[in-house]
């Protein structure tokens, strides 16, 4: 969940946002009428919304017929950013409940030291403060929870990363069949204006999945549901 965050901002940041403002002040610099300023702002945005998964193709997930492979980006995205959202309260409530009970354990061991050093005895009861914090960490609804974030997380993330995949397959093939049969150039005119907008994409699908971890993981479970329904 962290390499996914860390490399989403990183790519929002460096290949969405940087970029953008890069390419924006080129063509204002080039501007000679405010027609001009305006169109170059419009691109600006458009590109800046479509890099960022939240393009044209976002939006109710079964709008194009409510298959699966019809999952837009812009749903899966926000549907990994809850879960981590979720996640991460769920840390800090853990964080702040066990930082709360280290607390009153420390309180109650001060209590038995100076108890201790006037001569009486430490403990005259059994302090149930010092033992509610570890009672609490192992309970076993947090780790179920942590369990059913983490398959929620990977499935969808190897949603994602397929449904990123086949995007990136239909720009390449459309910017062929545009180009006929000569080898596609990135810096090539207007032929390839409708692959400029993806031209980050392949990397960010590299860096989500660099290790090919969610590829075996996908491979995997189609064994095993070939073993199950066999």
């Amino acid at each position: 969940m962290l390499h996914f965050i860390s490399n989403l901002q990183s790519y929002l940041m460096f290949e969405v946002l940087e970029r953008g403002w890069e390419a924006l002040a080129g063509s204002l610099g080039r501007a000679r009428t405010l027609d001009d300023v305006i169109r170059a702002h419009d691109v600006y945005l458009d590109e800046i919304v479509e890099k960022a998964l939240l393009g044209p193709e976002g939006g109710d997930p079964g709008a194009s017929g409510g298959s699966d492979s019809c999952r837009s980006l812009e749903y899966l995205l926000r549907r990994l950013l809850t879960t981590a959202l979720r996640f991460g309260k769920f840390q800090e409530h853990i964080f702040a409940n066990s930082i709360r009970g280290l607390d009153r354990a420390a309180r109650v061991r001060r209590r038995v030291e100076e108890r201790a050093d006037r001569g009486d005895w430490g403990r005259t009861t059994l302090d149930e403060e010092e033992g509610q914090v570890f009672r609490y960490l192992a309970d076993a609804s947090l780790f179920d929870f942590v369990e059913r974030t983490t398959r929620s997380f990977d499935g969808a993330l190897g949603e994602l990363l397929r449904t990123m995949g086949r995007a990136v397959d239909e720009v390449e093939l459309d910017v062929a069949e545009d180009n006929g049969d000569d080898e596609y150039d990135g810096a090539a005119g207007p032929s390839a204006a409708g692959g400029r907008t993806h031209d980050a994409l392949p990397f960010l699908l590299f860096r989500l999945d660099f290790s090919g971890y969610y590829q075996r993981m996908a491979r995997e479970n189609k064994r095993r549901k070939k073993k199950a329904a066999a």
